[in-house]
């Protein structure tokens, strides 16, 4: 009798489990820092957003002024006033405003702004950072009325 001589090829299933168990454990550590950059990015672009809505308002005030309106040392500006003429592709933030306060001739702006997913209330230019972004919460009056409620 001849004896068949065969070699076995392949994986055992034990050995197919073990892999797909492996590639699962690392899936979910990679599928946990991607979250965690995704939500540091979204924070970074509504930061970035709240400096644009910040230069808008400069911009605003220096129009305001130049066409002979009264100012004051308080003015405010509603986020309103500032789409379309001021800012572009804004849709995403329905409240917001920003504060001018003038003291001894130096111009001090403070934004208070909110999308469905973040806040930012009260902050200056050289603050914002992405630390300062909250989760947005409830937003009231004062996000459109330079943090002065309703």
């Amino acid at each position: 009798m001849k004896q068949k001589n065969r070699k076995k090829r392949g994986f055992t299933l034990i050995e197919l489990l073990a892999v797909i168990a492996i590639l699962a454990i690392l899936m979910m550590l990679a599928a946990s820092s991607v979250t965690g950059i995704i939500s540091s990015s979204s924070k970074r672009a509504f930061a970035i957003d709240a400096q644009s809505v910040l230069d808008a308002a400069k911009l605003a005030y220096t129009d305001a002024i130049l066409s002979g309106k009264s100012v004051g040392s308080n003015y405010c500006i509603p986020l309103s006033t500032l789409k379309g003429k001021y800012l572009e592709k804004m849709d995403a933030y329905e409240h917001g405003s920003v504060q001018v306060s003038i003291s001894n001739g130096v111009a001090t702006y403070h934004v208070w702004l909110a999308s469905e997913r973040y806040k930012i209330a009260g902050v200056t230019y050289s603050n914002i950072k992405e630390e300062s972004v909250e989760d947005a919460g409830s937003v009231d009056a004062k996000f459109d009325n330079c943090g002065a409620g309703a």
